[in-house]
């Protein structure tokens, strides 16, 4: 806990000193922490996303790439996300790269107030499922983001979607269908149109396998109160952001709390 603490408050600083050096007035967007945001990126604009997430007292680690590249319009966006590991599993420790997402979204709406972007990726199997980083298998995932936009302060986002892989593995190698639905919503306060206050709710349940075609189900819940900021280096945007990650629910029962960390970079390359 202590760690978390330090952590933050060190993040906290960071951005307030970000904060600091802003210079142009744009309003900051798809920078949330774990809720995705319903806007894609705008023609020959590219973004690279770092995020790092420490959860206590278990000190499991999750840090995670993301590339958001425009396909030749705002309409059509791929991305990829690379996740890098650390579990506490019944062998002990384990870290590595975990399964890769492939990611296609399209921009269904957006306008003065509503956006909405419904994607689909494709999960490869790139995680050792034997350390119990990844499925062992082939999946898909599919995410409807919207974003509402209630005035010149306030932002609300929502996302729902759901995730299967047929033939998930365990550390055993049996196999079973397993299912996984997401629920989570944001709300998001322009404190400056660049720097801004969020507050993310999360939730999570997912299916595993524990025998031949045999599944459990367990669920998580988080409430990630957080700020971000925006400055510029040049051509480029640069966003770093902090959060807090507080279990509640079963989450809250099992003491979770944790450190969200954010960084992302933003330029026109063509």
């Amino acid at each position: 806990m202590k760690k978390c603490l330090s952590v933050l408050s060190l993040g906290i600083l960071f951005v307030l000193m970000g904060a600091r050096a802003q210079a142009a007035e744009e309003i900051v967007k798809d920078n949330s922490f774990l809720i995705e945001e319903a806007y894609n990126q705008e023609p020959g604009v590219v973004q690279f996303i770092f995020t790092h997430q420490y959860l206590d007292p278990s000190q499991e680690t999750n840090s995670t790439f993301t590339n958001e590249i425009p396909m030749g319009s705002e309409t059509h966006q791929f991305s990829y996300v690379i996740p890098f590991e650390k579990l506490a599993t019944a062998a002990g420790d384990e870290s590595g790269v975990g399964d890769i997402l492939l990611n296609y979204r399209y921009q269904l709406v957006n306008n003065e107030h509503v956006a909405m972007a419904p994607r689909l990726s494709l999960i490869l199997p790139t995680g050792d499922y034997k350390k119990e980083l990844g499925s062992g298998s082939a999946g898909v995932q599919f995410n409807q983001a919207v974003s509402i936009t209630l005035g010149d302060k306030w932002t609300n986002h929502w996302n729902a979607g759901f995730t299967y892989t047929p033939d998930s593995k365990n550390a055993n190698g049996d196999t079973a269908n397993v299912f996984g639905f997401n629920f989570g919503t944001s709300v998001v306060y322009n404190v400056t149109p660049r720097t801004n206050l969020l507050c993310e709710f999360v939730f999570n349940n997912n299916e595993t396998t524990v025998a031949q075609d045999t599944k459990a189900s367990e669920s998580s819940y988080y409430v990630v109160p957080g700020i971000r900021t925006a400055f510029d280096i040049g051509e480029t945007e640069v966003v770093p952001g902090i959060g807090a990650l507080l279990g509640i629910g079963p989450s809250a029962e099992e003491h979770e709390t944790g450190v969200f960390a954010y960084l992302s970079f933003e330029s026109k390359l063509w």
